[in-house]
């Protein structure tokens, strides 16, 4: 009989395609696996393929509205007679509907600020490890229910649609942008402190433009005033876009010979596409948040580089409550170009 899971993972979009890796681990007897998750990962869980319904957090009602969205999604939830559920954050609803919900088997991680409600909850507690990869971090959740057995997390797994293939197929022939020649840079984050200064980029990508590459400025609608900015400052200019969704935004990195970002979301689309990706790190732990089963190089400032950086990775946002984190800001552009020149020379 086909067996059905719930999985709940209420944070960012990184956090959303990470959890492909789990959706791609659970055995082929679950027929169906559902989610929960914040508005902004909607466009992740429809581009895998296991996924079955979507159940969005409501947050952005008030009142009776609220409350009547709710409503709908667990009554919803009540008629699907779920066989697993995995919470994957520690999020209280997921305690809630662990005992609301009847389910077989339920599974959480172990939560140091999370009282004995929450552990007492579900049926079995994942031991929490950090110094991980979050996607292996994740995946203790089927382990402890004895649902996968291989030591290694699978790759991330999402299938961008054909529309939109289609789409940024054109778009990339409208540029005159060749592929063996495609490089696109994702420079900014609403976390200030994960960025490095814009100057280095213009350098970057100036060097870059003057070896013949095609050099793409992505980004959602809130990047444009940095990515802009970086534009204005290079000498050889960049192709910047525009009201490019996630799903554009995926299959551009699918046609992209290389992906070189800060600590983002764009870290995981890259390696959910198996293109291979320079990943720059400041304050955040690369040990965790680092590509997955891609080709990649981490770039980021060590103790061999200087004493100063002693504390990285601080976890902090950024130094001293400063929102600027120096590991960044010193970080000099001949580091990020010969990670960029020696991945682009291995996947030659």
């Amino acid at each position: 009989m086909a067996k059905t899971a719930l999985f709940l993972k209420t944070k960012n979009i990184g956090d959303s395609i990470i959890l492909t890796s789990s959706i791609a681990a659970l055995p082929k007897t679950f027929k169906y696996v559902d989610v929960v998750c914040l508005p902004e990962s909607e466009s992740i869980f429809k581009m895998n393929p296991r996924v079955r319904d979507i159940f969005v957090i409501p947050r952005h009602l008030k009142g009776l509205q609220k409350l009547s969205a709710y409503y709908k999604i667990f009554k919803k939830l009540i008629s699907n007679h779920y066989d697993f559920l995995a919470q994957f954050s520690v999020d209280w609803r997921g305690a809630f509907l662990a005992r609301l919900l009847n389910v077989y088997l339920s599974v959480a991680r172990e939560a140091s600020r999370r009282g004995s409600f929450w552990h007492q909850s579900f049926d079995v507690i994942a031991p929490f490890q950090d110094n991980r990869p979050v996607a292996e971090q994740d995946l203790d959740l089927l382990r402890v229910s004895d649902l996968y057995k291989k030591k290694e997390a699978p790759p991330y797994q999402l299938e961008v649609p054909h529309k939109n293939q289609l789409r940024i197929k054109q778009w990339l022939k409208a540029q005159n942008i060749s592929k063996n020649k495609l490089i696109v840079i994702h420079a900014s984050s609403r976390w200030k402190f994960k960025e490095i200064p814009i100057e280095t980029w213009a350098n970057i990508i100036d060097v870059l433009k003057s070896k013949k590459m095609h050099i793409v400025l992505s980004g959602s609608k809130e990047d444009l005033k940095t990515n802009q900015a970086i534009h204005d400052l290079c000498q050889l200019k960049p192709i910047l876009t525009n009201n490019f969704s996630i799903e554009d935004t995926a299959a551009l990195y699918k046609s992209a010979d290389l992906v070189v970002t800060i600590d983002s979301m764009s870290t995981h689309l890259a390696s959910a596409m198996k293109t291979p990706v320079v990943s720059i790190f400041g304050p955040t732990n690369d040990l965790n948040w680092r590509p997955w089963q891609v080709k990649y190089k981490v770039v980021a400032l060590s103790i061999a580089d200087d004493p100063t950086f002693s504390c990285r990775p601080c976890g902090m946002d950024g130094c001293e409550g400063t929102k600027i984190s120096q590991c960044l800001v010193q970080m000099r552009p001949q580091m990020i170009l010969k990670s960029i020149e020696s991945t682009l020379k291995n996947k030659n």
